[in-house]
């Protein structure tokens, strides 16, 4: 009994190593995947007079589902600068207030709700204070259009325990990504139209709908759907704690109509789960394109499609 006992116990650890095996190695061959993506990108968008070897190379960052060019806007800065100005009111000269703690704060800000393009960097270039007689406003300038969008979601930032306005200028907007429907730093109003500044991002239900993140059609393998679901625990997981996550085959969509192949549903811990994920997580791309986040009705996800996981 004891020598059978050993030998299941032998065989269950072996598949246990294998299982882990397996999932490594697929985590390399996916990874090798984006390592080439990655410099077929740089080569593609290498300027005519870089050597066709690579020299330096193009700097990378990992934006939580790849690694992706860290935007270059040396030799252009001035001409996007109008669509990467915020104003920002209401700021508390009275409790001193500078342009560099105000710098450091939507930094941190930033960073730690994951909407800078690269953690390690501080995407705000420039803060200008007005110091005129009571005057309590002033602009900053911010590396890039998209974190500028992000950076519109902190309107209302507590600074020094005062809630700070952060608008776009009159004179600029500029629509980026979709979050929950509506472009990230809009807001939707009856009627369909739109207006600034931004609104925060808020979950209402602790699931989550990704629109097609995997565009499927007769190449997609096996493969691709496991790439995505360890795509999504992986990347989103870092955010909010994840219980599940259904991404829709084609054996999902012929059974039940209204179905598309190549959405994802995340199901989170809790609704505030689903609210870190979103906004840490909807602005950004995924094989090139714009992720599209919203949140899906908990009853019917346990009903219909919490069967199919």
């Amino acid at each position: 009994d004891r020598d059978r006992d050993r030998d299941r116990k032998a065989e269950k650890k072996a598949k246990k190593r294998s299982a882990s095996s397996e999932s490594a190695e697929r985590s390399r061959e996916r990874e090798k995947r984006r390592r080439k993506q990655q410099q077929e990108y740089v080569n593609k968008n290498r300027g005519p007079g870089a050597a066709a070897g690579g020299g330096a190379g193009q700097s990378m960052f990992w934006d939580g589902f790849q690694w992706v060019p860290r935007a270059d806007t040396g030799n252009d800065i001035n001409a996007n600068r109008k669509n990467r100005r915020l104003y920002v009111g209401n700021l508390p000269y009275h409790l001193g207030v500078t342009e560099d703690s105000f710098s450091k704060q939507l930094y941190e800000t930033m960073r730690d709700r994951g909407m800078c393009n690269d953690p390690n960097q501080n995407p705000v270039l420039h803060v200008w204070f007005a110091r005129d007689k009571g005057a309590n406003y002033g602009f900053c300038e911010v590396a890039s259009i998209e974190e500028t969008e992000r950076a519109l979601q902190l309107d209302g930032m507590l600074v020094l325990g005062v809630p700070v306005s952060i608008k776009r200028p009159n004179d600029s907007v500029s629509p980026m990504g979709m979050i929950g429907g509506v472009a990230v730093g809009m807001q939707a109003l009856p009627g369909g139209m739109l207006a600034l500044p931004a609104a925060q991002v808020n979950a209402t239900s602790p699931i989550i709908h990704i629109n097609e993140i995997l565009k499927v059609d007769d190449k997609t393998t096996k493969d691709d759907y496991t790439d995505v679901l360890e795509d999504m625990q992986e990347g989103c997981g870092q955010h909010g704690r994840i219980l599940g996550v259904l991404i829709i085959r084609p054996e999902h969509a012929n059974t039940r109509p209204g179905l598309k192949c190549g959405d994802v549903y995340l199901q989170c811990a809790t609704t505030d789960d689903a609210t870190k994920i979103m906004r840490a997580m909807g602005h950004r791309k995924y094989d090139g394109r714009q992720i599209n986040m919203s949140s899906f009705e908990e009853g019917k996800f346990m009903a219909e499609l919490k069967p199919m996981m």
